[in-house]
Order: C-alpha cells, then structure tokens, then sequence
C-alpha cells in the first residue's frame, strides 16, 4: 500500500478515533512445542481488514480465540499488532466454551449462516443458542463501549453481532455506528423463514450506515425492513427511517489488497515455494487446475469434482495431462453438517483418483494443511485456472486473491454466477455449478484458452482489481 492510502484514510477520519468490531480476530497466540506462536485465522474478513486498520490505527475488538491469547495481552485484553511492526490495538474478548457453542457453533453458524446461504435444509433455530447469542452481542457491545475516548466510529462486521449495533446505541447515542454485512442478504421470502427476524432488523439498524455486498442484498433488506418492521422505505435514497432515525443501507462490495498481495507473489519466498509445489506435485508439463476454500456446503467442492470427473470423460485427453489441486482448509467440525462434507469431500477424492488415477498420476491432490501466505501466493501465481464454485457467496475472496497474484497473467478464473464477485468480474469465466456438463464446458475452455485471450482477460480483471482494492472499499464507506 502506498503512503498516499494509508494518509488518505487518516484524513477522512479526520482524527476520529476508528474502533473495528468483529468475531474473528486477526492474530491468535498459540501454544506449541516453540513457545507461544502466532496464527493468523483462516478467513476472508480478518485478512481483507487487517491492512486497513495497519493504515488506519485505532483498535480491533474481537473474541480471544487463541489458547494463549491472554498470556500476552494486558489485564483489559490489550495487545499490540502485528507483532513485527505495531500498528493498532487488539482488545480480546473472552468466551467460554458454553459461550462459543451457543453463539458461534449455535445461532451464527446452525441458524443465520445457512438462511442467508439459501441453505435452509441446514438451518436450526433453538432457544439456548438465541439466549447466548443476545448474551455474546452485549459483551462485545459492553468492550467496544469501554474502548470509546471521544469522537469515534465504530465499525461492526458480519452476522455474528447483528445485535451488537442497537446495543451500542443504546449505550452511546452519540457514536456512529457502521455495519458491514459480508455474507449475502436473503429475500424476504427467506428471511421471513428466521423466527428472531425482527429482532435482528431490530439490532442492524441501530447503526447510521449498513453495508452489504451487492445491490441485489441492499434491495432484499429494504423489502425486510419495510414487511417486518413497517419501516419507512425510500429506495431511491436507499435509506431507512426507523425508531425515529434515518439509516443509510448500500452495497460496497469488499476487496483486497491488491498491491500487496502482488508484492508478495513476486517476492523470493514465492518463487521458491513455487519450485518446491511444482517437483511436489511432479507438475513438469502438466496443466494445474487450483481450487481453494474453507471446507463449506456453500463452497461447492463436490459440484467442481463432478464437474472435473465429466471433463475426464468427455476429454480423456487431460487424463495424466490435469492435476486439480483442492486447497481446503477444515471449517466449523463441531457442526455436524460440515463433518458430513468433510467426509464426502475426502471420499469423492479417493473416488475420482481410483477411477481415473495412475501409478504415476493422481487427477486430484487435496491439502487440507494450513500454508504460509508466500505459499498460497505461489498456489495462486501457478494456477493455470482457478475454479470458484460457490452455490452462494456474498463476495468470494478467492476469486480476488487469484487476480492479485496473477503477474504473468497466464491463469483464467473460471467464477460461479451465484458469487457476488462475478458481477463485478465479467472477464472471468461463468458457470452455474448446478449443471455439471456446462461447468465440464467452461473448465475445458479455460484450459484451451489461447495465451492472447488469457492476457487480455487477465489484463482487465488486475485492473479492476487494483482499482477497486481494499483501501477504495474502506474510503467509500468513510465518505
């Protein structure tokens, strides 16, 4: 990121202080044989805002999720990150166990997630995770208040802390409050589904500004907000006026850093992890077709192996000619429906290389092993085709990550039309995941893509990407 970002946030903040709220955090210390380590989690918020509040300062507060979290921090949960060059301040929220299963695996995962995902066969709403979770969103509401000194924003991510707004309404009238919304809104035909329904409109629009990934989501909350709540609806203005305020609500697709995911792809430790996977996976004149994803039923995996095991059979060609790297890391296995998928990952894996495999060929090589960031940027800089799948996605940022990375521009992103990326991305190759032979199609055209066509689609995408970065998406919000 160049200084020119960083100075240009801190102007339209205006010395306002920037407080972050979220679930996940962005660093975790760990116990291990070394002594305490960090970690940084998987997930696309945490690594999307982290450069940001680098830009920015102020203070991220989020659940202490790591088994040494509290060992470095101070007697508020105070810690200084990144660890080799402090930025901003992590304030660490502590759950128990009870806490997270009820709150975490509970209503954000077994209720909310799989509503908004369309994945309602999956939802479960009960009691004892409603209670924890209202009880989590007034402890996170109860340290953001604490970290308040004066003019500040507060700015409020993702489903897990629907309530966390109208708490902290309710505490500081005077704070503004922004609401980032990352996983796709339901229609209101779905939405209507959520027995707790008003009292999570309720809690959103405690803030001044809610933000969603794409226009279709701000459309669908207009329509929940005015059936649900009789809120007063104006769409031209998209804003809602409700409990006597009026609360803007549009659609900032979110993004990432581009340039320094960039730097990181030309950089040392790139290359040479990029010659290590290459003689790992004996990739020497092979096409490599790279799949990366949390381990999720939203993600569709099995859609893209099925898809790959058509390709095999209409073009018997790309056997022993095409190694599939799926890059999933395990997600969520206390809930049994992501162990049911892990399972049914793995044995369609096993499946598709007994079929079709050799001595010395396997169609498909699954890492569910955790790499560092240079790693994942050689993954990304190989990738002849990346395939997102996604069945439903609020943004998918995979699908950017693989742009960034992209510097010689050889790689096709082959994207699911249900992603909310793929708007965004029309240089990219559409599929519908549903239909197994169309997605066979697009694979094959990806991979026979001439390397003009591919420049040139690569060309657009980089562009658009480093246009529309992380930086952009934060200063959008501000203004």
């Amino acid at each position: 990121m160049t200084e020119s970002r960083a100075d240009a946030i801190g102007t339209l903040l205006g010395g306002r202080q920037l407080i972050v709220v979220s679930n996940r955090e962005p660093y975790e210390h760990r116990h291990s044989r070394r002594g305490i380590m960090i970690h940084r989690p998987v997930g696309g918020l945490a690594a999307a805002l982290d450069p940001v509040m680098q830009a920015a300062g102020g203070t991220w507060v989020a659940w202490g999720s790591g088994d040494a979290d509290f060992e470095v921090a101070d007697e508020h949960g105070h810690v200084r990150v990144p660890p080799r060059a402090p930025a901003y301040t992590l304030r660490r929220v502590p759950l128990s166990d009870d806490e997270v299963d009820g709150f975490y695996y509970g209503y954000a995962n077994q209720a909310l997630w799989p509503l908004c995902h369309l994945a309602t066969q999956h939802a479960r709403f009960r009691q004892q995770h409603w209670e924890a979770y209202q009880a989590v969103n007034r402890r996170f509401a109860t340290a953001t208040l604490a970290e308040v000194a004066g003019d500040a924003i507060v700015w409020v991510h993702d489903y897990h802390l629907t309530l966390c707004p109208r708490y902290l309404r309710q505490g500081r009238p005077d704070v503004f409050v922004m609401t980032f919304w990352h996983i796709p809104w339901p229609a209101w035909d779905v939405f209507r589904i959520c027995p707790q329904r008003a009292e999570l409109l309720d809690g959103l629009l405690g803030s001044d500004l809610v933000g969603l990934q794409h226009p279709r989501h701000v459309a669908h909350f207009l329509e929940c907000a005015e059936q649900e709540l009789g809120a007063q609806v104006d769409r031209d203005a998209s804003t809602v006026e409700y409990d006597g305020r009026l609360v803007h609500v549009q659609a900032f697709p979110i993004s990432v850093d581009a340039a320094g995911l960039e730097q990181l792809a030309r950089s040392d430790g790139c290359e040479r992890w990029m010659a290590r996977l290459r003689e790992r996976w004996g990739l020497a004149g092979r096409l490599m077709v790279l799949g990366v994803d949390r381990l999720d039923y939203t993600k569709g995996i099995p859609e893209r192996f099925r898809a790959l095991e058509v390709l095999l059979q209409r073009a018997p060609a790309y056997r022993e000619r095409l190694v599939f790297i799926q890059k999933s890391a395990p997600s969520r296995t206390q809930i049994k429906s992501y162990r049911d998928l892990q399972r049914r990952v793995e044995d369609e894996v096993g499946r598709i290389n007994a079929a079709y495999g050799t001595e010395a060929w396997r169609p498909i090589t699954y890492m569910p092993e955790a790499l560092p960031l240079d790693a994942m940027a050689a993954l990304y800089r190989m990738a002849d085709v990346c395939v997102v799948s996604s069945l439903a996605d609020g943004m998918n940022l995979v699908a950017k990550e693989f742009i960034a990375c992209q510097v010689d521009q050889r790689g096709v992103l082959v994207l699911s039309e249900l992603a909310g990326a793929r708007d965004e991305l029309p240089w990219a190759v559409s599929i519908n995941p549903y239909d197994a032979e169309g997605f066979a199609g697009a694979l094959r055209q990806a991979l026979e893509m001439e390397p003009e066509e591919r420049r040139a689609r690569m060309e657009h995408l980089r562009a658009y990407v480093a246009d529309h970065d992380i930086y952009g998406w934060m200063t959008q919000q501000l203004q």
